[in-house]
């Protein structure tokens, strides 16, 4: 039976891992005052998204493989809440502009502190039984808002008028809770009084994660140049997604044993969300996403396969190349629980063996991937004026998901035994 503190660890790592995912993840958005509608305006805010992210991944691995060696959970819940202060200055502060353009700027402070929180709390929070829970359904909650909701549109003056994305309110409690579990750790704070004569800093997860970062961004943004000089087609399409593929699986051939098989699985289904229709808003789906996305993790963590998740994102990508023929409403309800309880399998599901590869594989989901590129009439992220059909994304989140399956054939054939199941989110 869960005790008092473990229900508060769980709600804790939950609101940290929201306000670390929206950092990284939603693009900021200050007061319905300030207009985003010159065309300046839209591309710098759709390109600093992307590229944002990147930089956010980077930094949360390598504040992870920094922290990792202390094991001093108190520390790691002081940095969190003071990351999380720093947002709500960050947001408050955003409320005072009255200039567009400073939104760019705010979007990479944003991420650069996500990353430094989603670094820390998944370090702590996948040792924790219940601290884990939290923190893998905040996580999936927050990757799915931000693949099947519209975030950037041609029209960034409703977006702004539509919602705050990520809301002060929640900021707060975040930073309150985060203050709160700081106390409660408080013993653990202070270094030990005899340091230890070896430092734990290894460098080959920063490899993995730069490689694997910098090369979906590259990937994504050439892609993005074709497309918007009218020169794409499915030679293109098909460079991006080889591109992708490679550099997953050198990211994930980095890692030690098999500990890069989550990296995998984030690219496939990275991709097969990217794929899906998107809409305005969530609403009451909220509360499908939780229960979708709670039921996915606690599978996970008792049936773990990488298989399933990569079947899961397989059928995600086919699913919308058909989704156009049916209706709008059912299609997007349909992609959007599915979605969640994929994503939460994959969460659930993660075995590691070195603390900081979790870092890099769950924090993957939130990486861009070409598909942001591939303008269609139902995916909101128009990043050219032609649309393509609906099915081009879906074939393309196919291609990755299929060749993720057989880089992780390869994998196991290069890396044989069995992962060490440590972490257990």
């Amino acid at each position: 039976m869960p005790k008092v503190g473990d229900g508060v660890d769980a709600v804790t790592a939950f609101a940290g891992a929201a306000v670390a995912g929206m950092a990284l993840f939603v693009p900021f958005t200050s007061r319905t005052s300030i207009a985003i509608d010159t065309p300046y305006q839209v591309a710098s805010m759709a390109n600093s998204v992307p590229r944002a992210t990147t930089l956010g991944l980077i930094v949360a691995v390598v504040v992870a493989v920094l922290v990792r060696p202390a094991n001093r959970p108190g520390l790691v819940w002081l940095i969190a809440a003071c990351g999380a202060a720093i947002l709500g200055i960050n947001y408050f502060v955003g409320h005072a502009m009255t200039s567009a353009e400073v939104l760019t700027t705010q979007n990479y402070v944003n991420a650069l502190v996500g990353g430094v929180i989603f670094g820390v709390l998944c370090l702590c929070s996948l040792q924790l039984r219940w601290a884990g829970l939290g923190f893998a359904l905040g996580s999936v909650t927050v990757f799915v808002y931000g693949e099947v909701v519209a975030l950037v549109t041609s029209n960034m003056l409703s977006t702004t008028d539509r919602a705050v994305h990520s809301p002060s309110a929640l900021i707060i409690v975040a930073v309150v809770l985060l203050a709160l579990n700081t106390v409660r750790y408080r013993r653990s704070i202070r270094s030990p009084i005899v340091p230890p004569l070896v430092a734990d800093v290894p460098i080959v997860p920063i490899v993995s994660v730069t490689v694997l970062a910098l090369s979906v961004l590259l990937a994504t943004e050439r892609l993005q140049r074709a497309v918007d000089g009218q020169r794409a087609n499915a030679w293109h399409i098909a460079l991006a997604v080889g591109l992708t593929i490679v550099a997953a699986f050198v990211a994930a051939l980095l890692l030690p044993g098999r500990d890069g098989t989550g990296v995998l699985l984030a690219v496939s289904l990275a991709a097969a969300a990217d794929s899906l229709i998107d809409a305005e808003q969530m609403g009451w789906y909220l509360v499908l996403v939780l229960l979708a996305g709670t039921a996915g993790i606690l599978t996970g963590r008792r049936w773990a396969t990488p298989w399933a998740v990569l079947f899961g994102a397989a059928a995600l990508g086919a699913f919308a190349t058909i989704s156009e023929r049916l209706p709008w409403s059912f299609a997007w309800t349909v992609g959007t629980v599915a979605l969640a309880g994929v994503a939460g399998y994959a969460f659930g599901s993660i075995r590691i063996s070195y603390w900081p590869s979790a870092v890099l594989g769950l924090g993957a989901l939130y990486l861009p991937s070409i598909l942001w590129a591939i303008p269609t009439r139902l995916r909101n992220w128009e990043t050219g004026p032609h649309p393509m059909a609906e099915a081009t994304a879906g074939r393309a989140a196919l291609a990755i998901t299929i060749g993720a399956a057989a880089a992780l054939l390869l994998l196991y054939r290069i890396r044989p035994g069995t992962p060490a199941p440590t972490v257990k989110p």
